[in-house]
């Protein structure tokens, strides 16, 4: 089977839709199928500093268009979410090739640009619900991320398969020294508060449009003012960096920190160097979404504090766990209070709730391959 991947970054580019499209095209090959790689040839951090996304994004739809064009003819199109309104040039592109399309809907587009204030729901937007929801139903496969996904589907008539991200490739060491306590011990007895080392709360990765902030600020703020030690770091970049570090500034927060993306090879010790790790999402973009950082901190020993829809399927599956906590944006008293409260008695975070990354990410690729071979 000769399968044509489509996405707008794959390795050695670090965005996360593109590693993971790459791990299933090796898992296809290693079983013997032939595949191809269609990038956009642009450079996803780099991206997001620069002005005329729209113009970038119609640019890469182009070329991916006349790219995949190029290629020998294909069995199978698979094709991620980015940029906006691929699975058009992919529906093209099966056609073209006189093969079946596969869709991972990291994004539910173009819902989520209206979710977002980025296209005006007008005859335009619905010209592309349209025409994305014809493209949805000629797929032979949709693949959505959790349950929440799956519902906004499901509203253009498709049935989609659930597959959430996984821990890719080597980063499946982020759990390897089996560590299952949170950094201070719970048996510690309490030390003066102007002794202490700050407590570190970490948000990591892509701040983005969809992602939530003001909740975090605020929360920090409330702790500063009542001369609590913790420190909230910002550790990454996206499109919200510059907004999110001048509202910090209007607050005079001292105790908040700016840091570049870590290292790949870094990434574990800075997650693991906090004592809880942040997530977050605007509630608007319920079911057009999945954090894919999420991914990684549900394989860590760490606390996990999400900042989102309170009734959607991600805060449902955190409830679950004893060492995470659902918000929901606004909630900076009760953020603020959580935090003192483990502070003072920290949660032990039990090994048998954190993810076996390698067993999940053998389980999701075993998922895919399973799939494709039902097209066959």
């Amino acid at each position: 089977m000769r399968v044509l991947f489509l996405n707008q970054f794959f390795p050695p580019d670090p965005a996360p839709t593109g590693l993971l499209l790459a791990e299933v095209a090796e898992e296809l090959q290693r079983g013997g199928d032939s595949v191809d790689l269609v990038a956009a040839r642009q450079d996803y951090r780099g991206g997001q500093k620069q002005r005329g996304r729209m113009r970038r994004e119609l640019s890469a739809l182009a070329r991916m268009l006349a790219d995949g064009l190029r290629r020998p003819r294909a069995d199978v199109v698979v094709s991620g979410s980015s940029p906006p309104c691929l699975l058009v040039v992919a529906t093209l592109l099966a056609w073209r090739h006189r093969a079946k399309s596969v869709h991972w809907a990291m994004d539910v587009y173009p819902e989520i640009a209206e979710a977002l204030g980025e296209v005006r729901d007008g005859v335009f937007a619905r010209v592309l619900r349209t025409l994305m929801g014809w493209c949805y139903r000629r797929a032979a496969l949709v693949v959505a991320l959790d349950k929440d996904m799956a519902e906004r589907l499901r509203l253009h008539g498709v049935n989609a398969r659930l597959a959430r991200p996984w821990v890719t490739g080597s980063r499946t060491q982020l759990t390897a020294d089996g560590e299952v306590s949170p950094r201070r011990s719970s048996q510690a007895a309490p030390q003066p508060a102007d002794s202490r080392e700050p407590w570190t709360w970490l948000y990591s990765g892509n701040l983005g449009r969809a992602h939530e902030w003001e909740t975090l600020l605020q929360a920090q703020a409330l702790l500063e003012a009542r001369g609590v030690p913790a420190r909230l770091i910002f550790q990454g970049g996206g499109p919200s960096w510059e907004n999110a570090q001048s509202r910090a500034q209007e607050l005079q927060l001292r105790r908040c920190e700016w840091r570049d993306y870590a290292p790949k090879t870094e990434l574990r010790e800075s997650l693991l160097s906090a004592e809880c790790c942040v997530v977050t999402q605007r509630p608007e973009t319920r079911g057009l979404l999945w954090p894919s950082k999420l991914a990684v901190l549900l394989t860590l020993p760490r606390r996990i504090l999400f900042v989102g829809p309170e009734e959607g399927a991600i805060a449902t599956s955190l409830r679950s766990l004893r060492h995470a906590a659902v918000f929901a944006p606004g909630d900076a008293a009760e953020v603020a209070e959580w935090i003192e409260r483990e502070m003072a008695t920290p949660t032990a975070v039990a090994g048998s709730e954190i993810v076996d990354a390698t067993a999940h990410r053998a389980a999701s690729l075993g998922h895919w391959s399973g799939w494709m071979r039902e097209l066959l």
